[in-house]
């Protein structure tokens, strides 16, 4: 093969190299595996709600029981589970703040509106109760009923 030949073929295996990496690139990557058979695909939310107003303790076990009965089951009524909890965190002073909590588990079809509702009820918590915020935590998880 003369140096021509040998440059056109250096020259089209280099094209073809590129080529076949440029289509590798295409592939999707493989999905998340599929729930174990006989469960299902739901989105579960955590909400975490503190109960100090200031230092101390200002939401009581019946303004909580209001706050759901009236803000968090009319938006899930099918069902959610609340926890107590004992929760820290920094304030903007620097200082650790102790205090009660609740947590509530919520679990949710995916593409549902409840990424809607989460943001009311916990925009509700703050406004009744002077809160700075709710803690909210999403994720994933195969469920069996």
């Amino acid at each position: 093969m003369d140096r021509i030949g040998r440059l056109f073929f250096a020259w089209i295996s280099a094209a073809l190299f590129v080529a076949l990496f440029a289509v590798i690139g295409c592939v999707p990557l493989p999905a998340e595996p599929p729930c174990p058979e006989g469960t299902e695909q739901y989105d579960e939310y955590r909400l975490f709600f503190g109960r100090n107003i200031g230092d101390a303790e200002g939401v009581s076990d019946d303004d909580w029981r209001t706050f759901l009965a009236d803000t968090i089951t009319p938006r899930f009524p099918d069902g959610l589970s609340v926890f107590d909890a004992a929760g820290q965190w920094r304030n903007s002073q620097g200082e650790i703040v102790r205090e009660r909590s609740k947590m509530v588990l919520i679990l949710a079809v995916p593409d549902s509106d409840a990424a809607q509702k989460l943001d009311e009820i916990t925009e509700e918590y703050k406004r009744r109760f002077s809160q700075e915020s709710v803690l909210l935590v999403t994720d994933s998880a195969c469920v069996k009923f």
